[in-house]
């Protein structure tokens, strides 16, 4: 059961509606029914409406992350389209330069100039395609050596003059 100011600040269901209208005459609740059936109509078509209306919203929610996925896709299908561009022009650079350096090679060879055709047949003909095809120079032997981190004296022990002391050590 519900207290007085539940009952006044809620609505009354309609099965409450027609056990009021039951304890009345058969005329009343025919009268009651017939209103019931109205009620019952209007809030059914109430939330018919509500329901088609959320389905709109959630159709044009779906829609619209379609069109993002879409636009999405894409855009990465452009990204690797370039890329793919990219890495076929290094593939053809590096394919000209090492054909290039080694008809070189023979030419000047063939001249007499042994040692430029050792300078383009050797390691310059494996290392300049590597960086246009591969798109790396991080090999072992070209990467910067990091310098050592300085003494409290200032510089380097191997690069002091040989007059100046480290300041621990004793002159």
């Amino acid at each position: 059961m519900s207290t007085p100011e539940e009952s006044r600040t809620r609505r009354p269901t309609a099965l409450e509606i027609a056990t009021q209208w039951a304890q009345l005459p058969p005329d009343h609740l025919r009268v009651a029914l017939e209103h019931l059936e109205l009620e019952l109509q209007r809030e059914h078509a109430r939330d018919t409406a509500r329901e088609r209306h959320q389905a709109g919203l959630d159709a044009d929610r779906m829609r619209q992350e379609h069109m993002t996925e879409r636009a999405r896709i894409e855009a990465q299908d452009r990204s690797d389209q370039r890329a793919h561009q990219l890495y076929l022009g290094g593939l053809v650079a590096g394919f000209v330069l090492a054909a290039g350096m080694l008809a070189g090679s023979v030419i000047v060879g063939l001249d007499g100039r042994q040692w430029l055709a050792g300078l383009l047949a050797g390691p310059s003909l494996v290392a300049l395609p590597v960086v246009f095809v591969l798109r790396r120079n991080d090999r072992l032997g070209t990467r910067a050596r990091i310098p050592a981190p300085p003494a409290p004296g200032g510089l380097p022990p191997d690069r002091r003059p040989s007059d100046q002391q480290p300041a621990d050590q004793p002159a």
